[in-house]
């Protein structure tokens, strides 16, 4: 049974109750699960989060993101705590605590959180981010990963993020690339679109906030992902639901030896990335800042790792 009590937790919690939050009554359950907020409607299909992996995952995708998404960061901002906000089953929350980041995990659905929770990555709320009700310039760093094309009004999103963001904050999210690509799996997963690196940009740039960096991910699979699922999808061709998840939970969790050659190949295509920027790929990484700079493409501290 879950009862109203103080909620305890890691230093960014400590940090945000010295502001004195929370100031509404959170409830936290045996798991270790906090709740906050009303529960709330989601475009996402049920068995989704399992088809993830109820244990952060594993593989290449989740590890490459996941590199990607902290190499990002470390070179935008010095901040070492971020709120994972849509945490899903916690493939980011687990791999950003374990690059050192301070993680607190914002899951709308009871059964991420918990898979969060019993992962003993992070402090885990069963809420949403408008749900928290932090206090106004609180935050540093915000991160949506595969989360704002799930929403049907991602851009009332984007006005919370940037109410509780520090005037310096900072938001790093990824998101399917390009609508051109879409396919049954974006229909179950409950999608409402896919972006091009400019047009995340533009809508960014329009909710009011600076880019700093963005850029296409997985352009390797990119081949893959048209042959299998874009034209099929184009001719005709529906599968299930539960067809698309067991294809995609087996396409995130390939065998040993497939992961092993996968990882390599995402390797590669990252140092080919430092050097010549990406044209295309399946997903968008992007690191944008509410901060009044000088300069969209101006990066800070890349080396307080």
């Amino acid at each position: 049974m879950a009862e109203e009590q103080r909620v305890d937790g890691g230093p960014e919690l400590e940090r945000l109750a010295g502001l004195g939050w929370p100031p509404h009554a959170v409830r936290s359950t045996a798991a270790g699960v906090h709740v906050s907020g009303d529960e709330v409607g989601v475009h996402y299909p049920e068995g989704g989060l399992a088809a993830l992996g109820l244990d952060g995952g594993s593989g290449y995708w989740f590890d490459h993101r996941a590199r990607e998404v902290a190499e990002a960061l470390e070179a935008a901002t010095d901040a070492r705590s971020i709120w994972d906000i849509g945490a899903g089953a916690g493939s980011m929350s687990l791999r950003l605590s374990r690059a050192g980041f301070d993680v607190v995990s914002v899951e709308p659905l009871m059964e991420g959180a918990v898979a969060i929770a019993q992962m003993r990555c992070s402090d885990v709320f069963c809420s949403t981010l408008e749900g928290l009700r932090l206090p106004t310039h609180s935050v540093r760093v915000l991160g949506f990963f595969d989360v704002i094309e799930h929403l049907d009004d991602p851009r009332a999103l984007m006005e919370e993020a940037q109410r509780v963001l520090e005037p310096s904050g900072t938001i790093v999210l990824t998101v399917p690339a390009f609508q051109s690509l879409w396919s049954n799996s974006d229909v179950v997963a409950g999608h409402q679109r896919r972006y091009s690196r400019k047009a995340l940009d533009a809508f960014m740039q329009s909710c009011g906030l600076r880019r700093v960096t963005s850029k296409y991910l997985f352009a390797s699979l990119l081949p893959p992902a048209v042959a299998l699922r874009t034209i099929p999808y184009r001719l005709g061709r529906r599968r299930t639901t539960e067809d698309v998840l067991a294809a995609n939970a087996k396409r995130l969790a390939p065998n040993a030896r497939v992961d092993a050659v996968a990882a390599r190949l995402m390797r590669v295509e990252s140092a080919i990335a430092r050097r010549f920027p990406l044209p295309a790929g399946l997903s968008v990484l992007g690191v944008y800042t509410t901060a009044d700079a000088q300069g969209s493409e101006r990066p800070r501290n890349s080396s307080s790792r």
